[in-house]
């Protein structure tokens, strides 16, 4: 009997473990396939880990080499990126530049006082364009677009006019196209500066944004005053006071010599037959800093025959300067004529920000406007440099007077104080 129940017994065990069998195997077989999933799946990571090490590897080799299609790429990453400014051509490289330049400017004709907010026409706000392409390694052919937006000149405001006065728009300086040649000079067509234009304004004082051979910039709209009967008079300071500064900007086509010690020639060709040529001279000697030019013009006016203009700076190492200016027009019925003098001196040992810049100076005008009438200024000058601002803070003040026949006519005084940032 009991061997019986021990062969029960061993029957039941061995049929309890062939059923279980199949259990256990299927859990390893399971478990198994799991294992070699994982398996892979790691091993797709480390080959995608090991890609990613070869691309920053040959990435780094890439950026240890020179690069001479740096500029290209540049471009092709501009382009991409919004908000960047870009030029239109892969080659063409788009400059942008421009200046706010705001004041107040006060002003006393004699009887009353009045406060203007200003654009400071000594240097008028404005924006730039310019566009460059390295055609060779001599010949850059370029555009440049300059306007500039005067919001209450102060070349225009006046005791009846104080403010919303001028165009409430941009208004052109610069339109033209340029092909520049380090051996053959540079030929440039469209609005822009005549061969003579600026130069009766060269000055290397520093003290140009507030005060310099055009005097009227200041305060060119404030009229005087009847010294008699206190009333207001048609003559602004604008109209009696000039540097007969050539023929401006104007729609030309002008030719720039190269330079030649310093030295470089232009003329230009306007419409109506007008036409001027100009001189220029910019170098040192020894401690000396100097620049210069004289211009003759051909208005081709009926009354009005031809006009010179002129000036030159020197700069010594010191700090001391001195500026002069003079012109003259010829008329059929008068000859208007003006000359100026500006002494100054400039440091960047006052203050650490950047260079200070002091003038005074002078100018003397005879029939300007009219026969026998004869103006007079003289001013003060103060200019601080912030170099880390791209900014320059001014205050300067003028007086101006005009003698003319059978009129007598109160003196003007003007200070205006303001900053100009560029960028």
């Amino acid at each position: 009997m009991s061997r019986q129940i021990q062969k029960c017994t061993m029957l039941s065990g061995l049929l309890a473990a062939s059923a279980l069998a199949p259990v256990v195997l299927a859990k390893d077989a399971a478990t198994v396939e799991e294992l070699s999933r994982i398996i892979e799946q790691q091993q797709r990571q480390l080959e995608a880990q090991a890609r990613t090490l070869e691309t920053l590897q040959q990435q780094v080799q890439s950026l240890q080499q020179p690069q001479p299609a740096a500029a290209a790429v540049d471009t092709a990453v501009a382009k991409d990126a919004p908000g960047v400014v870009q030029s239109g051509g892969d080659r063409v490289k788009l400059s942008v530049s421009g200046q706010v330049n705001r004041g107040v400017l006060f002003t006393d004709d004699g009887k009353e006082t009045e406060v203007f907010n200003v654009d400071n026409s000594n240097s008028s706000t404005r924006i730039r364009f310019i566009g460059e392409l390295q055609a060779n390694d001599d010949l850059t052919i370029g555009s440049n677009i300059e306007v500039q937006f005067e919001s209450n000149a102060s070349s225009r405001v006046n005791q009846d006019d104080q403010r919303n006065v001028g165009p409430n728009n941009f208004t052109e300086r610069k339109l033209e196209l340029y092909a520049d040649s380090k051996r053959y000079g540079r030929l440039s067509l469209g609005q822009g500066d005549t061969a003579s234009n600026s130069s009766s304004e060269v000055d290397l004082s520093g003290t140009g944004v507030i005060g310099y051979s055009s005097v009227s910039d200041m305060a060119g709209g404030i009229l005087f005053r009847d010294a008699d009967t206190g009333e207001l008079t048609g003559t602004n300071i604008g109209s009696v006071f000039s540097n007969l500064d050539g023929l401006s900007r104007d729609d030309r086509i002008r030719y720039d010599t190269p330079s030649f010690g310093g030295v470089n020639l232009s003329t230009s060709f306007i419409a109506d037959d007008r036409w001027d040529m100009a001189l220029r001279f910019a170098g040192d000697f020894g401690s000396f800093k100097t620049a210069a030019a004289i211009a003759y013009a051909d208005p081709n006016e009926d009354d009005f025959d031809s006009r010179i203009s002129g000036s030159a700076s020197l700069l010594h190492a010191s700090g001391f300067n001195v500026t002069g200016a003079a012109g003259s027009d010829d008329y059929d019925d008068r000859d208007p004529d003006f000359w100026y003098i500006k002494l100054g001196y400039q440091t960047d040992s006052w203050a650490s920000w950047g260079l200070t810049a002091l003038a005074v100076d002078y100018y003397s005008g005879d029939e300007i406007a009219l026969q026998g009438d004869e103006s007079e200024s003289y001013g003060a000058f103060v200019v601080q440099q912030l170099d880390d601002y791209g900014t320059e803070l001014y205050f300067g003040l003028r007086n101006y007077s005009l003698d003319r026949r059978d009129e007598n006519l109160d003196d003007v005084f003007a200070v205006l104080a303001g900053a100009r940032a560029k960028f």
